[in-house]
């Protein structure tokens, strides 16, 4: 709900030259495209549904940038694999990977109740198109350090950490 209060700030603002593409299904879909009606955004907003995962990658290439408007999400992957592909992230707070978005650098975090703040990241992006590809070069680089290698040198020196820190056995 809060990206299409978003997008009709937006419109209310006088911003119609974008495109907002959602993907997957739910039960508030039916209110949703009534909301897209009411306040015409059916020539920005366009619905996808449900899209094959092997295929999701496409759909994030062909995005400029990616939001995650999520009320919760315990981690939400989508961001990481969107950040991964050099993308610049407006995620909500109530996602876990939120932490992995920088305020200013590869993207911005808004609270998950506040459509005014989503807008004014997305208008910000809608009137400075060029810092789009630092952005998600910077979204590139936070995702360098989440290798599965370093996630295993993590891992390995933790679990030293740990087996030092047991008392000895005696054995």
């Amino acid at each position: 709900q809060s990206l299409l209060e978003a997008c009709h700030q937006l419109s209310s603002a006088g911003f119609e030259n974008y495109t907002v593409l959602i993907v997957g299904e739910g039960t508030q879909k039916p209110e949703l495209t009534h909301f897209c009606e009411q306040h015409h955004l059916n020539q920005q907003v366009h619905w996808l549904g449900q899209i094959p995962y092997d295929q999701l990658g496409q759909y994030i290439q062909l995005a400029d940038v990616f939001v995650l408007p999520t009320l919760e999400d315990t981690w939400g992957m989508v961001v990481l694999e969107t950040m991964i592909l050099g993308k610049p992230i407006l995620c909500s707070t109530g996602a876990g990977a939120s932490e992995l978005v920088k305020d200013g650098h590869n993207g911005y975090r808004f609270a998950p109740e506040d459509p005014v703040t989503l807008a004014q990241h997305m208008q910000h992006f809608i009137e400075n198109p060029e810092i789009i590809p630092d952005m998600g070069q910077q979204s590139q680089e936070i995702m360098k350090a989440y290798t599965p290698t370093k996630s295993g040198e993590f891992l390995a020196q933790i679990t030293e950490c740990v087996l030092n820190d047991l008392p000895s056995q005696g054995y």
